[in-house]
């Protein structure tokens, strides 16, 4: 999270995910914001409560906000399907 908001507890993200807004949790500047992906699914899994299938499904639905042509996001999201099928599985 950019530091836009003064607490991460009154960040959009809660408003927009609420409203089933299509969104994706991301870092496009890791090193100018020193985080990590991780570390902002981190955040936003203690800030507002996320389940690891709400997270699960963030990363997922985030495959069609990707920069990459149709071939590349078909694979991505058959990774998805596979994992999701796995743990459904296991």
């Amino acid at each position: 999270m950019t530091g836009g908001t003064p607490s991460l507890e009154l960040h959009h993200f809660a408003d927009l995910y609420n409203t089933k807004h299509p969104l994706s949790i991301c870092t496009d500047d890791s090193g100018l914001f020193s985080t990590s992906l991780s570390n902002e699914y981190y955040l936003a899994a203690s800030t507002f409560g996320l389940s690891k299938t709400e997270l699960f499904r963030l990363a997922q639905g985030a495959v069609e906000f990707v920069f990459a042509d149709d071939e590349v996001k078909k694979s991505l999201r058959a990774v998805f399907e596979r994992a999701a099928a796995e743990r459904l599985t296991s």
